[in-house]
């Protein structure tokens, strides 16, 4: 698995390759000033998958971006059991969330937020103290993440046990992790979808808070079927 979501500046050389269309909060094909190494996102999951394949990879599956988070001991957060919002970008979810819309958001992601209070993304990496076991960064915060998934509302009470897949029904998919803003709410509700076993979905062809990763199987890395 990428260790960073994929970022503005690795989001610009796959459209410049392709020629898909931009993230709206983009001028022209050009990602806001300062903010390279910042994740993208405004992506659909069809773009998303696009770009992992383009680069060789594929989205992870919700069982590996879990256990990507939950390490080999099961913990609740990437960092461990207690929930710490200082370990990731969550919005300020010590307090009452901002009731932002999400027009508010497209705005907000033109900014560069200034000292540790400043509503915004941040570059990826920033919180190296919320890394999971295996050095996965932000998998808590920054930004919510497209996996492979069709969501499936009732669990993975009917899947195999060995990295399940959910194929449908095909109305939404998956998504996992929590974001850097949220249009309403409070810090329980952000320390929920924090936990590395929370679950969410999305039908929405962009989204201020959706970025991605991708991932390689080690099969496509070594050769070794």
């Amino acid at each position: 698995m990428d260790r960073y979501e994929v970022t503005n500046v690795q989001y610009h050389r796959f459209l410049q390759a392709t020629g898909r269309r931009p993230p709206q909060y983009w001028t022209g094909d050009a990602y806001p000033p300062g903010q390279a190494d910042y994740p993208v996102v405004g992506v659909s999951w069809e773009d998303a998958d696009a770009y992992c394949r383009w680069a060789g990879k594929r989205l992870p599956t919700e069982a590996e971006w879990e256990k990507a988070c939950r390490g080999s001991d099961a913990r609740l957060y990437p960092w461990g059991d207690a929930w710490d919002p200082a370990r990731a970008n969550v919005g300020l979810s010590q307090v009452e969330l901002w009731p932002l819309g999400i027009a508010d958001a497209w705005l907000l992601l033109h900014a560069t937020p200034t000292g540790t209070d400043g509503l915004g993304l941040r570059p990826v990496g920033s919180y190296p103290q919320g890394a999971s076991p295996d050095g996965v960064m932000d998998l808590a915060g920054n930004v919510e993440e497209w996996v492979a998934d069709w969501y499936i509302g009732t669990g993975y009470w009917d899947l195999p046990a060995q990295n399940p897949v959910g194929m449908g029904p095909q109305w939404a998919h998956s998504i996992r992790g929590s974001a850097w803003v949220y249009r309403r709410g409070m810090a329980a509700w952000v320390q929920d979808f924090s936990r590395c076993s929370a679950r969410n979905s999305s039908h929405a062809y962009a989204h201020p808070r959706v970025g991605f990763r991708c991932v390689r199987s080690i099969s496509e890395q070594t050769g070794v079927p």
